[in-house]
């Protein structure tokens, strides 16, 4: 190539950066092509999204360790910092981040303080400034980290399991409004609600220099457990109640949470026509079958260390199409095409799954890969075949771009799966295990005939006889003993809306 001839190329390729910036600034949302196109050039480096940064004060606790928490109550890695003499502080996020009802923790030695955090957005655009957000403006009542949001976060948490619910797949909608209920409550002195907060305030004015770190509140404590932690009223009694005797017990307080509790709801109605899916799966050796029986993942994916793990897949053929003779309970063209794409319309190696508590992933860098969709939705049973939306999707492990060969978990075959809200949480749940033959795969499925295997998977309105149906979501074996622990975790939340006036 002459001289002049790179000089035009580098000339073009100079013009095509400025037009596609240009772009940028008319407010289009390219990004997506942005980062195709300057991908596809090995010498342009694609930029990272600004930070973002969380601020807030903790008056009562200066100089307080912060700490941000995910909805599943484990701490996120790299959002923490310290607050100043005045008790300012300011949490550095990544750009590509989005947090959903976070917890904020301030802790000064035993002294503890808490506020939700229903959702911060990560930014979108790598064109975007550096965003600041103030607590108060993202979380209502918390204009500082204080005792009373502390109450209103244990409140939120009470309620929710009085209800069955988990903080993860609740709305960060339906958080918002239950604190600013609480936060009204709390204002107009309500009875029970008065009487919580005053126990926290007491715990939470527990001297920050005194021995020991063992702080009074647990974020995610096991089902019929205490909030308040026994081994703190061990360490340090408080005379919580007021009565002038220190408080060795959590009776009063768990006794108190549940007077407080009857007194709000947390509302949030689902979308009628949409629901959030999140698919999952764990790449590991050697593990065990829905037989119990342990397996080989590498039968058609090679095991590189280099590879990661994608899925794709689109609407399953036999999802029922709108016609002049049934207008419900159907999917338009325009709906299943846009669906069928939004799932990756079976191209290997594009749709990249996440292990960083990131896109419905619940935990970072615990083996299990998590990609959230959204998808059409209605409830099969009321559906006059009792048939569902029906999706088939795949898992991949290989590099972007390549192609099926040695990066497929099984070839000829596909994972089925009916869209079907089991437990009323407003999401479809679904974890796999990479390359299991013996759960939702459709054809030459190896599930053993004592369990109901029939050597094909069929839909559950079409299964016959003994044959087992494994195509909606259900609860899995989460620790790999071949028992059925309970359902899989995720960080989604549903989709909602307003709930209409009554």
């Amino acid at each position: 190539m002459t001289h002049e001839l790179r000089s035009l190329v580098a000339a073009r390729a100079a013009l095509a950066a400025v037009a596609v910036l240009a772009l940028f600034a008319s407010g289009c949302a390219i990004d997506g092509l942005f980062f195709t196109e300057v991908a596809r050039q090995d010498h342009v480096r694609v930029p990272a999204p600004a930070p973002q940064t969380l601020t807030g004060t903790v008056p009562q606790a200066p100089g307080a360790a912060i700490q941000l928490f995910g909805a599943n109550g484990k701490a996120l890695d790299g959002l923490a910092a310290t607050a100043d003499g005045l008790g300012a502080f300011a949490v550095e996020i990544e750009g590509t981040r989005t947090l959903t009802n976070a917890i904020l923790q301030a802790q000064s030695g035993p002294r503890q303080l808490l506020a939700i955090v229903p959702s911060l957005p990560a930014q979108t655009s790598v064109l975007n400034p550096p965003q600041t957000y103030d607590l108060q403006d993202l979380s209502p009542g918390a204009l500082q980290v204080d005792a009373t949001t502390t109450a209103m976060t244990v409140l939120v948490m009470g309620r929710l399991r009085a209800n069955g619910q988990s903080l993860a797949a609740t709305s960060p909608y339906s958080i918002t409004q239950a604190l600013i209920a609480l936060h009204q409550g709390l204002v107009q002195q309500q009875a029970e609600l008065t009487k919580f907060a005053v126990m926290v305030a007491q715990l939470t004015a527990v001297d920050a220099a005194a021995g020991g770190a063992v702080t009074p509140l647990r974020l995610m404590p096991l089902q019929g457990a205490s909030f308040l932690d026994p081994a703190f009223l061990a360490a340090q009694p408080v005379d919580y109640t007021g009565d002038g005797a220190a408080d060795t017990t959590t009776a009063e307080f768990d006794a108190a949470l549940a007077a407080a509790v009857d007194k709000f709801a947390i509302k949030g109605c689902f979308q009628p026509d949409r629901i959030r899916v999140v698919l999952m799966t764990r790449v590991v050796a050697s593990p065990k079958n829905a037989n119990c029986e342990t397996f080989s993942p590498w039968k058609a994916a090679d095991d590189k260390p280099t590879s990661t793990v994608f899925v794709t897949g689109g609407i399953h053929k036999e999802t029922v199409a709108c016609s002049a003779s049934r207008t419900s309970y159907c999917l338009t063209q325009p709906v299943f095409d846009a669906a069928h794409a939004s799932l990756g319309s079976w191209k290997p190696n594009q749709l990249a799954m996440y292990d960083d508590a990131t896109h419905g992933d619940e935990t970072a860098n615990d083996g299990i890969w998590s990609l959230a969709f959204d998808l059409p939705y209605w409830d099969p049973a009321l559906a006059p075949d009792k048939s569902g939306v029906r999706i088939a999707y795949k898992f991949t492990y290989g590099s972007q771009g390549q192609t099926w060969t040695g990066s497929e978990e099984f070839p000829g075959n596909q994972r089925v799966l009916e869209l079907k809200d089991v437990n009323g949480d407003g999401l479809v749940t679904r974890f796999d295990l990479f390359a299991d033959e013996t759960t939702n795969k459709d054809k030459s499925n190896d599930l053993a005939s004592i369990k109901g295997g029939c050597g094909q998977m069929k839909w559950q309105a079409d299964t016959v006889g003994e044959c087992a149906s494994d195509t909606v979501e259900r609860k899995v074996d989460l620790d790999g003993d071949c028992v059925i622990d309970g359902w899989p975790g995720v960080s989604a939340s549903p989709l909602t809306i307003t709930c209409p006036e009554s």
